[in-house]
């Protein structure tokens, strides 16, 4: 099995924190991800709605990741015939069907991809399932999962990040290091549980040990930035930076899981850099609406404000 980097290299633990991170790896040896394999193979029925000609172009489409792939490897086509049906007419199909009328999908690529989007956000209970075995399904759902999990860890960065910043409660501080490192980590293991299932792999912690680990390990590093430029900046934009960091760290997790297991290829040194450091400029952009619902609540909790009534 290839190598399986996940992170920058800048970010990875130093040689001596290995045995800690092998203890650390320890917090997620019982982790359940019975949960994950389930819904992995939750029954569905699609219903290809058409003519026979359309209905039989919409599966061609359908049982590849991509319309046009470079390579079909192994990852297509798929065996979609147990999971689809084709249908004159949408009432001809079962109840509670999924249905994709052929006609328009056939004729528009880009409304194919578009319509399999929101199909999942309307149905995610699903997605898993639609993604593991209707490969056209994989690209929009391995985006939702890494943007939804990217978000969540930018959010529990922000809040973890209060005690630092608020002098009132910096006391906090030690008790939340590791609370939040293993959080965040945690959340990533999920994720990378979750696009291996996506792409038709075993949903196991130990098959999935030799990708798992560089997560766990580059946590440490996530860290030790995380606290270093935290403390450099005032504390409004070192709340911003550790979010940043968190979603940045994340969203290169997912991605770079997903062309692993797409394609089969790991990602350059170099290109996993540039991964992470596009991230961390779209993450500043996307945690300021995170920033500012926490802001009322911090002011709150400090005492310097009133009461806020806005979630997190």
């Amino acid at each position: 099995m290839p190598k399986f980097p996940f992170i920058s290299p800048s970010l990875a633990p130093i040689p001596g924190q290995v045995g800690t991170a092998w203890r650390f790896w320890s917090h997620f040896q019982s982790l359940n991800v019975t949960a994950i394999a389930e819904e992995a193979e939750r029954p569905f029925h699609l219903a290809l709605i058409g003519t026979s000609d359309q209905t039989a172009l919409l599966a061609a489409r359908l049982a590849l990741e991509s319309p046009t792939p470079r390579d079909l490897g192994e990852n297509g086509p798929a065996n979609i015939l147990p999971y689809i049906g084709t249908y004159g007419e949408a009432v001809q199909a079962p109840q509670d069907s999924l249905v994709l009328d052929a006609d328009p999908l056939t004729a528009d690529e880009s409304h194919l991809a578009q319509t399999l989007a929101k199909m999942v956000l309307a149905r995610p209970e699903l997605r898993l399932s639609l993604a593991r075995h209707i490969p056209a399904f994989r690209p929009a759902v391995s985006a939702q999962l890494i943007g939804e999990a990217s978000k969540n860890n930018a959010r529990i960065a922000l809040i973890s990040a209060l005690p630092g910043i608020l002098p009132i409660t910096a006391f906090l501080s030690p008790a939340t290091a590791l609370g939040d490192m293993i959080i965040l980590t945690r959340n990533q293991i999920i994720l990378l549980l979750k696009i291996a299932a996506v792409y038709g792999k075993e949903v196991d912690l130990r098959a999935r040990t030799r990708e798992l680990l560089p997560v766990v390990g580059s946590a440490f590093g996530w860290r030790a930035a995380a606290r270093e430029l935290v403390g450099l900046v005032p504390g409004g934009i070192g709340l911003v930076v550790k979010g940043s960091i968190a979603y940045a760290g994340t969203y290169t997790v997912g991605k770079a899981a997903m062309i692993y297991y797409s394609t089969g290829q790991t990602l350059s040194a170099s290109r996993l850099r540039q991964l992470y450091l596009d991230s961390l400029k779209e993450a500043t952009v996307r945690i300021q609406p995170l920033l500012q619902r926490l802001r009322p609540s911090a002011k709150s909790e400090s005492g310097l404000d009133k009461p806020s009534s806005t979630e997190v």
